[in-house]
């Protein structure tokens, strides 16, 4: 029997979702600088927001904390480059109806600024079927 041709393997890794919890410019730098970068490579990408990132994004406050270095690195603004990935690249920025309670947001404030309000077990549904990084 004739060995069958070598073919490339191509692999599906699934969505990527982001649960960014964690407050500081830095948390939110990585967060959307790793979401960014696989919406740009062709993932699927939710970014779900938790509490100082939710309360923040809402508010248009999310390059809040950006240290002098920042500029020295060429780092724009994170709600720009999030911006863009939403319009171009298909990336949305999401948050689940308990998290928009528990930051004392109105949820209609909360769904202008959001792709979607969406519920937890839907975004670790997501998750598993994909990747995911806690944040």
């Amino acid at each position: 029997m004739a060995d069958a041709p070598e073919r490339e393997q191509v692999t599906t890794a699934g969505p990527l979702v982001v649960f960014l919890q964690r407050g500081g410019w830095a948390d939110r730098y990585q967060a959307a600088t790793l979401a960014v970068t696989a919406a740009a490579l062709g993932d699927p990408v939710t970014v779900a927001l938790f509490f100082d990132p939710l309360r923040l994004w809402v508010a248009g406050r999310f390059d809040e904390g950006a240290p002098p270095e920042a500029a020295g690195a060429r780092v724009g603004s994170l709600a720009q480059m999030l911006g863009e990935a939403r319009r171009e690249l298909g990336l949305e920025v999401v948050a689940c109806d308990t998290a928009v309670r528990l930051a004392a947001l109105d949820p209609d404030v909360a769904r202008r600024a959001l792709d979607r309000i969406a519920s937890l077990p839907s975004l670790w549904k997501a998750a598993r079927e994909g990747r995911f990084v806690v944040v």
